[in-house]
């Protein structure tokens, strides 16, 4: 195939519909008009002798086996160009003034901000960082792929195909209650946790905590004896440390703020699994210098900074007391 003959800017908009799964997206995200996107695709059928996608009107786009085919080489290839053409074929963060933006949920920036800012600025002083907080949520991915979002840290993985993931750290779920609380002391029972009144945070997903099925069923199961919803975590942590409302947190943001607040953290009374977290970019982002290293110095500052989770089968049902269970574990 004599590719002088080809109008390669055909292949940015299969791209994008393939990502998209809706031509109207794709005009959007690429900015043409859907006619415009709708005779490129045309003219792409015409050349690879393909229908490359079927649907009905109204509903996602579906590739056919060739566009499958041919979409992570067309990706691949489109990918390389755009670093190679790139402003920025170096980083060197002593000397950039770049600025970087990320989000991260459920008050993830309080126990995130301060370490990261340290690394960073370390090694680029110059450097400037937006850590912001997505509401609702949905724009977060729609904020990646037009380049005003860098890093979205979040539980869910947000699948996407133009979007690449890496699990990063495994947060530990918990139960709060005020340290002069009643009823809740050193230690208690599932049945004790389901006879209590709690609050949560309306905002976070599903049940004002992480996205995590185990605790889903029993958020379930205590869905009546929810009393409070607040609109964020700090909120959570000084009802919390004022009543004698419990709450679900994680172990990380519990750790962090346990001096600032009278409450105590309890292993949760049944078993639960740890819930993800995963950083996520553009995948046209992958190999930018600049994002590599600010990603590098992510999962430095997780790596370097937070505590690793506990075992829950050795404190179920128990206070935690943070302040000295890891000070010799690795991080």
């Amino acid at each position: 195939m004599n590719l002088r003959s080809i109008d390669l800017n055909l292949l940015t908009v299969f791209e994008a519909v393939y990502e998209e799964g809706s031509q109207a997206r794709a005009a959007e995200h690429i900015g043409m008009t859907q006619p415009a996107v709708s005779n490129a695709l045309a003219r792409l059928k015409y050349i690879t002798k393909d229908a490359l996608f079927t649907g009905k009107p109204g509903q996602p786009l579906i590739p056919t086996p060739r566009a499958k085919e041919i979409y992570d080489q067309i990706h691949h290839g489109l990918d390389l160009i755009r670093t190679g053409l790139s402003d920025e074929l170096e980083f060197e963060p002593s000397r950039s003034h770049r600025e970087f933006s990320i989000s991260i949920s459920y008050g993830g920036g309080s126990i995130l901000g301060k370490s990261l800012y340290e690394i960073i600025s370390t090694e680029a002083p110059n450097v400037r960082l937006t850590m912001r907080s997505i509401d609702p949520e949905k724009e977060a991915v729609a904020l990646l792929r037009d380049n005003s979002l860098d890093i979205l840290l979040h539980h869910c993985r947000f699948p996407g195909k133009g979007l690449a993931h890496e699990q990063i750290y495994q947060h530990q779920p918990v139960i709060i209650a005020r340290k002069a609380h009643p009823r809740i002391r050193d230690a208690f029972t599932r049945e004790d946790a389901l006879n209590e009144r709690f609050a949560i945070v309306y905002d976070a997903m599903p049940h004002g905590y992480i996205a995590h099925p185990e605790l889903d069923r029993w958020l379930d199961a205590v869905d009546e004896r929810i009393m409070l919803k607040v609109p964020n975590f700090m909120t959570l942590l000084l009802i919390v440390a004022e009543s004698d409302l419990l709450a679900f947190s994680t172990q990380q943001l519990v750790h962090r703020m346990m001096g600032r607040f009278e409450i105590n953290s309890y292993a949760m009374p049944w078993q639960v699994a740890r819930a993800p977290l995963y950083m996520i970019w553009q995948r046209n982002a992958q190999f930018d210098p600049g994002h590599r290293w600010l990603r590098e110095k992510i999962k430095a500052s997780i790596r370097d900074t937070w505590i690793a989770p506990y075992d829950e089968r050795k404190h179920e049902g128990r206070g935690i007391d943070f302040g000295g269970l890891f000070t010799n574990m690795p991080s």
